[in-house]
């Protein structure tokens, strides 16, 4: 940034990041319609409407059965216990992605492996297939950003490595790929339903998703302490999705196509009027169907663009700051050259806002702080 514009006055944000307030602005009195009936029918934990969610999510996924629980990283956690990961093993995770989609490997007692990024998608199979040993017993595969590739290079490599596949669609719930549904693939997958979400919970909330019966029973024992009918059969956890959030992201379900398509008409604008900058965009194929949970740009002037937006009252976020394998909490078992397209990616990456709620004046005040910014560089 040059002197003159750092001198400039920061402006107070006049645009939200994630948007969640604007759900209850325009939803108010139909949430509060369903908290009221929630409260008055007394069951607030594993109430009707937590059912009738779990139902909605499983037809979303292409699933026979989902499971909802307290969060997204809970429901990874599920699927990796009924997946019978545990000590000794080793599981296959992108070294590009929210950090509970490893952290959910070691609350198992087991060992993430991170694999590369192939350019701008999410994992590199070519480094994956060099990773895998004997103790390789599953890989963890990530839609990014609420989009969704190409599902058939992946299973055929756990299917060719022996592999178990987990799906973490926390980011891309709703989205599908030539018609296959993010959640439908491998042995189980697990999704959230944060407040950053296209359908976030008052809070917390989450769900696997699986075709398999007993797997499903396994989570719904996890859940609930281990309860199963009127004993603890095992050790479980307290991961309950509230009745009144199910209720309200039951509601929010009868949106989701709308306000994806709010998120895909930013989305396209952003594109258009960004297009001919020293910018690149993270790639969306046309045989998906994008949810858009975040936009991603990358720059080489990544930090400096921030700061100028951030002058103009614009937030940006990164996503993510560091691959994994930097995480302290995973204690460096990698070094930086296994990761050359993560560590290029991480470093130039930068999320614009973008949410269902962000106004036609809002979007063209961020495409015109980004042309203000690059017009000085």
């Amino acid at each position: 940034m040059n002197a003159r514009a750092a001198e400039r006055p920061r402006l107070t944000p006049t645009i939200e990041f994630f948007g969640s307030s604007g759900d209850y602005a325009e939803l108010g009195p139909e949430i509060d319609g369903r908290v009221r009936t929630v409260l008055a029918s007394g069951q607030v934990l594993q109430g009707a409407a937590v059912a009738r969610f779990e139902e909605r999510v499983a037809e979303a996924a292409g699933r026979r059965h989902a499971v909802a629980v307290g969060s997204g990283t809970d429901a990874l956690f599920f699927a990796l216990r009924a997946a019978g990961i545990g000590t000794g093993d080793e599981v296959l995770v992108p070294s590009v992605t929210f950090v509970a989609s490893a952290s959910a490997i070691v609350r198992t007692g087991a060992k993430p492996v991170f694999v590369d990024m192939a350019q701008l998608s999410e994992i590199n199979l070519a480094a994956a297939a060099r990773l895998v040993s004997p103790h390789t017993r599953a890989l963890v595969h990530v839609h990014l950003f609420g989009g969704m590739n190409d599902p058939r290079p992946i299973e055929n490599f756990v299917e060719r490595h022996g592999l178990l596949l987990i799906e973490d669609f926390a980011q891309s719930f709703g989205a599908s790929y030539s018609g296959r549904r993010a959640g439908s693939l491998g042995f189980a997958g697990a999704t959230s339903f944060d407040p950053t979400k296209v359908i976030g919970a008052p809070g917390s909330g989450g769900a696997l998703v699986t075709d398999d019966e007993e797997v499903a029973a396994k989570a719904r024992r996890l859940r609930l302490h281990g309860k199963s009918g009127a004993q603890f059969a095992e050790l479980g956890y307290n991961s309950q999705l509230a009745t009144v959030g199910a209720a309200i992201l039951d509601l929010k379900v009868d949106y989701h196509k709308q306000w994806t398509n709010r998120r895909r008409d930013v989305a396209e604008r952003y594109v258009g009027g960004l297009r001919g900058l020293p910018v690149q965009f993270w790639p969306s194929d046309a045989r998906t169907d994008h949810v858009w949970h975040k936009f991603v740009l990358l720059t080489d002037h990544r930090d400096a663009l921030a700061a100028f937006l951030e002058h103009q009252g614009i937030p940006t976020r990164v996503h993510y700051e560091r691959p994994l394998h930097r995480e302290p909490l995973f204690a460096a078992t990698q070094t930086d050259e296994e990761f050359p397209n993560a560590m290029e990616y991480c470093r130039r990456t930068l999320s614009l806002p973008i949410h269902s709620h962000l106004s036609r004046e809002a979007v063209e005040h961020v495409i015109a702080g980004v042309h203000s910014f690059f017009s000085l560089h």
